[in-house]
């Protein structure tokens, strides 16, 4: 689907080769809003394309490190070349390591959780914020309840993250006057990649969370592309979350 161009609105979904960046491209294609799935490995967002061509709405794969402001240019400018536009952001790559205490992390390590988790955000909506604010466009930036609660082992993770929530405030703050729409999300406890890491250090108590307690990446994929493709204005600004029951119903995805 890649050398077919979108009928419809365009979102950018970082880290979108697995979890819950896979399910929300898939969520937006049956919304009919195409995505350029944003990854590091282009190979390994394959399988994510094809789920979103069968849907019969376009798709494309840009090589992108979000950690890196030039491949991010690079990214936004090939995505403007093929495809002309860009109405949506989903920021979504992420990683929860260093998972130690503070005095056992390895520096690099650690300034690498802030460059992906909160950096690599700003990369994107720094890339986009020209082609967002033309199209009247929306971001959606996903969050997670240690923005608020410090863990045990993950102080980048934690701090990363609570920026990134900060990040969605200050972007409301200036641009939302001009018509940008601004979102943070926490998709709660996943069923993902990154939550088999979790549990394989068992360093907090969110490591001993059995699996069959953990929401599948489609429920929260679901509500971000509801926000995406509705932008309601009431909900701008607050951290929301997939554990709340009437945003739940709002956005029509089953509990």
């Amino acid at each position: 689907m890649a050398n077919i161009k979108p009928e419809g609105r365009v979102a950018l979904v970082t880290g979108a080769a697995r979890g819950i960046g896979a399910a929300t491209a898939v969520a937006l294609a049956r919304r009919g809003i195409a995505s350029v799935l944003a990854v590091r490995k282009p190979e390994a967002a394959h399988g994510t394309a094809d789920a979103v061509g069968k849907l019969g709405i376009a798709c494309r794969v840009e090589t992108c490190d979000v950690a890196d402001h030039a491949s991010v240019e690079r990214c936004i400018a090939s995505t403007l070349e093929a495809w002309g536009r860009l109405d949506i952001v989903i920021n979504n790559a992420g990683q929860v390591e260093p998972q130690a205490p503070l005095a056992q992390t390895d520096p690099a390590e650690w300034e690498q959780a802030i460059s992906v988790n909160l950096v690599g955000p700003y990369n994107v909506i720094h890339a986009a914020l020209p082609e967002l604010l033309r199209r009247q466009g929306t971001i959606v930036n996903i969050s997670t309840g240690a923005a608020h609660a410090p863990r045990d082992g993950w102080s980048a993770y934690c701090s990363a993250k609570a920026g990134l929530y900060m990040l969605s405030r200050s972007l409301l703050n200036e641009y939302g006057k001009q018509g940008l729409s601004v979102y943070s999300l926490q998709p709660g406890l996943v069923d993902t990649e990154m939550q088999v890491r979790i549990r394989n250090v068992g360093i907090n108590e969110i490591s001993r969370v059995p699996r069959e307690k953990l929401a599948p990446p489609e429920l929260s994929a679901g509500v971000i592309a509801w926000l995406a493709a509705t932008s309601p204005r009431d909900l701008m600004g607050s951290d929301l979350s997939t554990g709340d029951s009437m945003l739940l119903e709002r956005a029509c995805v089953a509990g």
